[in-house]
């Protein structure tokens, strides 16, 4: 998993240097979802907490680039990230509490870092960052305009508000229409299934995650019907991700609630959050 996530690593380096500058302080509500920053049409989206965000994050990292990350996640409070976005293979946000006001320094002492007019781009990287607020970091790999207008007038969130009952946990995974983009990856092919989405929502319990799945289809009509090709289709997810691992999470006991088909009470390890982000960016 380590090697296939060589933009977390890039992520890393840039944030480790927590820095960029703006004319003035951009505020951000500490009530507001990060997600909300992020653009739409994204090929999946998960927000953390910070205590989920300090132990999950480095497990997916190198040694040497989780060491690096550590400071910026002991100021983190909130991670969102998008994967596959229009313009960017990644971008994302974090709320929490950083030097604004040093932060320039960093990068002004750091000649791989260039500036521009928004944050700072590392072309070996192929990463932007910026801090434009105390309470704001944004890295991306596209440009850094479209995160500093959506920090300014946030959008609605990605996650449906159909879903929002599932979307407070520490650890919230959305993939918007699952059944093309990581269909592809993880069996090759698309599957014709009308979902909308796939949320996975999780807290920390001990060393694992007591998840929800959920999957929201089109209408009730759509997940009565394709009732068994969801069930069938999470066993699928469940083996692709953890192999031999899997068992625990083929315990899932679904139900049907309206648009909605559901499972709740699954352990699952920290490992296969990684993976079907991973498996979401094509398993790049």
């Amino acid at each position: 998993m380590r090697a296939s996530l060589p933009i977390f690593i890039a992520l890393s380096a840039a944030l480790a240097s927590l820095a960029a500058g703006c004319a003035a302080p951009l505020q951000f509500a500490s009530s507001a979802d990060p997600l909300s920053v992020l653009e739409p049409g994204a090929t999946a989206y998960a927000r953390f907490d910070g205590a989920v965000a300090r132990e999950l994050l480095p497990s997916a990292l190198a040694p040497a680039a989780a060491k690096s990350l550590a400071p910026v996640l002991a100021r983190t409070r909130l991670v969102a990230i998008a994967i596959g976005s229009p313009g960017a293979e990644l971008q994302a946000c974090l709320v929490g509490d950083y030097p604004f006001r040093a932060a320039s320094l960093s990068f002004g002492s750091d000649p791989a870092w260039k500036r521009e007019k928004a944050g700072y781009f590392n072309a070996k990287l192929g990463l932007r960052a910026a801090v434009p607020g105390p309470n704001l970091v944004f890295a991306t790999t596209g440009l850094l305009e479209p995160l500093l207008a959506g920090a300014k007038a946030p959008g609605p969130s990605p996650i449906p508000a159909r879903l929002s009952p599932f979307a407070s946990r520490g650890l919230v995974i959305w993939i918007p229409e699952p059944f093309s983009r990581l269909a592809v990856s993880l069996f090759g092919e698309a599957m014709d299934v009308p979902a909308l989405g796939l949320l996975i929502a999780a807290e920390p319990s001990g060393t694992d995650y007591d998840a929800t799945i959920v999957f929201l289809m089109k209408d009730a009509d759509s997940a009565r019907i394709f009732r068994p090709a969801l069930r069938l289709a999470w066993y699928a997810i469940a083996r692709g991700l953890l192999g031999g691992e899997a068992d625990p999470a083929l315990d899932a006991d679904f139900e049907l609630d309206g648009d909605v088909y559901r499972a709740s009470g699954l352990v699952l390890p920290n490992k296969f959050f990684a993976r079907i982000l991973s498996a979401a960016r094509g398993g790049r």
